[in-house]
């Protein structure tokens, strides 16, 4: 896309040289003919156009003829060779320009991210989590409960399991019952529709490769629990006892992307506080323990597939006002499925089949 972004500017500044040149020329003659009937000494009679003497026939219909129509012919041939070439490159140059577009609307998204809304502040900068200062009010009367800092998850996967729908839904509309305030002018932000596209381009343009993605997740699971073949934790003294119970948890011990890649954000109450009470009891999520996850999914497979790609099962937005949005995927990356729309790669997966069918077995388990 670069080198037909760079062909494009080629060609335009060859259609700018060419005008320019013309141009020239066009003075040039002007200049040419204005010296030529510069004033002359002599009366009025003398000086009157009708009066004064011009070519013969013979030089007329010959030398000026000829030069006349040789200029002619080759403005002509200059005229039928630029034009054609021009417009041969204008695909080149429309595709240079939707490159030039998106990258205008990446710039415009970094800067709100960055400065304009202050996301970083909140989320990190590229995206990677970080920690939001959060006070708790209590729902009925308001009163002041506890001021908190609160995991902001990490938004440079935020791609690998919502759509550009989805996410432009949670920036109009916030996060109930989080820091995550509304953005875009329909929820009552600040943030115009274009700006909510430019912040979205940006997201897009940060998602982390596929292969660092799981190395980093890999990384987390070795330090938290090393699991053996059967999916047991081995590290002595450690916090969780299975693979399932890790990857529900991931980044509560050390805020590991602001709990992005976790289960626990959602469906354990005070997990995103430090504070997790009974885990799976439910929180923005439902209440994952008493079999719940068994009623609702008699086999766990059904469950698997659920978790791993709930956005073809639907894509139904906010629950009696607790979020905006449902749970993305995490095993199968919304945004590249279409070949002709795709911005992802199929391998852009929040986890693995064996992370998922660990998690789910933990889950079934509560």
């Amino acid at each position: 896309m670069q080198d037909l972004y760079l062909l494009a500017v080629a060609q335009k500044t060859v259609g700018y040289v060419v005008a320019v040149l013309l141009l020239i020329a066009f003075v040039v003659a002007i200049a040419v003919n204005v010296r030529k009937g510069r004033a002359e000494v002599g009366s009025e009679v003398e000086l009157a156009a009708n009066r004064k003497p011009y070519m013969d026939d013979e030089e007329l219909e010959t030398k000026k003829l000829d030069r006349t129509l040789g200029l002619g012919l080759v403005a002509l041939g200059v005229i039928a060779l630029t034009l054609p070439l021009y417009w041969l490159a204008e695909p080149g140059r429309q595709e240079g320009m939707v490159e030039r577009f998106e990258e205008v609307a990446i710039s415009r998204g970094e800067d709100i991210y960055v400065n304009g809304a202050q996301c970083a502040g909140c989320h990190g900068p590229q995206g990677i989590g970080g920690v939001a200062s959060y006070t708790i009010l209590d729902p009925v009367t308001g009163a002041y409960v506890d001021q908190v800092e609160w995991k902001s998850p990490a938004l440079d996967t935020i791609m690998y399991r919502y759509t550009p729908e989805q996410v432009t839904y949670i920036l109009n509309y916030g996060r109930g019952y989080s820091p995550m305030p509304a953005w875009g002018a329909p929820g009552g932000g600040p943030l115009t529709e274009q700006q909510i596209e430019e912040v979205i381009a940006y997201l897009t343009s940060i998602q982390l490769p596929a292969a660092e993605s799981q190395l980093a997740v890999q990384k987390e699971l070795d330090k938290t629990c090393a699991a053996d073949a059967d999916n047991n934790c081995t590290i002595p003294g450690g916090m969780y006892k299975t693979l399932g119970e890790a990857v529900f948890n991931l980044g509560y011990t050390d805020g590991f992307a602001g709990g992005a890649y976790s289960c626990g954000r959602c469906h354990t109450a005070g997990w995103s506080i430090g504070q997790a009470k009974v885990a799976g009891g439910g929180g923005m999520g439902p209440n994952l323990t008493g079999g719940a996850a068994i009623r609702q999914f008699p086999v766990a497979a059904q469950q698997e597939a659920y978790v791993s790609a709930y956005p073809k099962m639907g894509t139904a937005y906010g629950v009696n006002g607790w979020s905006s949005g449902r749970m993305g995927s995490f095993g199968t990356n919304p945004n590249a499925q279409d070949p002709k729309t795709a911005i992802m790669n199929p391998d852009q997966v929040m986890l693995t089949p064996v992370q998922i069918a660990a998690v789910v077995a933990y889950e079934r388990s509560l």
